[in-house]
């Protein structure tokens, strides 16, 4: 018995858990099972482990949980390798970033989720400062929720995802920002409570969402940043990337809309804007 205990304390010296487990990385179960966002980011994050020649599987958690709870879970590594999120200085202090948008930076572009009868009050606003009079909601460990507070546009805090939308059908909130690539799925689920894509106005601030890891596993940020750069270079990630998001891209008439352009002071200085391959611009 005693002997057997000796080997197990051996073992977690020189092998520790996250070695052991090695053929398994673990990321957050979404909090909706009828939301259908992560799936690009999860067969992205499949593509650059494969790319990288790596045998890992990918398993998400038991339970479903919210980002500032999947951050905690990653920061401890108890339960989560990897979260994919948008990015900030702090965040960037607390974990390893992969700096390639997965996204392409079109995430940082947003629409504005209405309701449907209020579209002639949008029609009508005549510069951003008409806009920043409207109250908007954002879920409040959101990125996106500091930055337009820094922006100067009225917030009111949501507690979870699906509040967000329970909020503009009540009439507590005027509209509700969403990227480019996630409105319109939304708004097929609402359509039938009036809920509409805000037709005249496009928010943008310099922003990306990035894969993060856990400061003590750069094994795994080295495996998923060459699996991602070989992906980018015989054009896989495009493809994928494609594949998801020009489609729907094409509807959204992003070049005629009244373009917002916004600060964002919580993006990090290493963040590779200069890298032209990395990012998408809407014609």
């Amino acid at each position: 018995m005693y002997r057997s205990r000796f080997y197990l304390l051996l073992c977690l010296a020189f092998f520790p858990l996250n070695s052991l487990s090695a053929d398994i990385v673990r990321y957050p179960a979404i909090e909706d099972s009828a939301d259908k966002r992560s799936n690009y980011p999860i067969a992205l994050l499949e593509l650059a482990l494969k790319k990288a020649g790596s045998t890992a599987t990918l398993q998400s958690t038991s339970a479903r949980v919210s980002k500032s709870r999947a951050l905690h879970l990653l920061e401890t590594g108890l339960e989560v390798d990897v979260v994919w999120t948008m990015t900030s200085i702090e965040r960037e202090k607390r974990f390893l970033p992969i700096r390639i948008p997965i996204y392409k930076g079109l995430g940082s572009y947003r629409l504005l989720l209405i309701r449907g009868k209020d579209q002639a009050k949008f029609s009508a606003l005549k510069d951003d400062a008409a806009l920043k009079q409207l109250m908007l909601s954002q879920v409040h460990d959101w990125v996106d929720t500091d930055v337009l507070r820094q922006n100067k546009f009225k917030v009111l805090n949501a507690s979870s995802y699906q509040s967000l939308f329970q909020m503009l059908l009540h009439k507590r909130v005027d509209a509700v920002p969403r990227s480019v690539l996630e409105i319109e799925a939304e708004q097929q689920i609402f359509a039938a409570q009036g809920l509409d894509i805000e037709t005249d106005w496009l928010l943008h601030y310099p922003g990306a969402v990035y894969f993060f890891v856990s400061n003590k596993n750069p094994q795994l940020a080295e495996k998923i940043e060459s699996g991602l750069r070989k992906a980018l270079k015989d054009g896989s990630f495009d493809l994928l990337f494609q594949k998801h998001f020009v489609s729907q891209l094409k509807t959204m008439r992003l070049s005629e809309r009244k373009l917002v352009e916004l600060q964002n002071p919580l993006l990090p200085p290493e963040t590779p804007l200069r890298e032209s391959v990395l990012w998408y611009k809407p014609n």
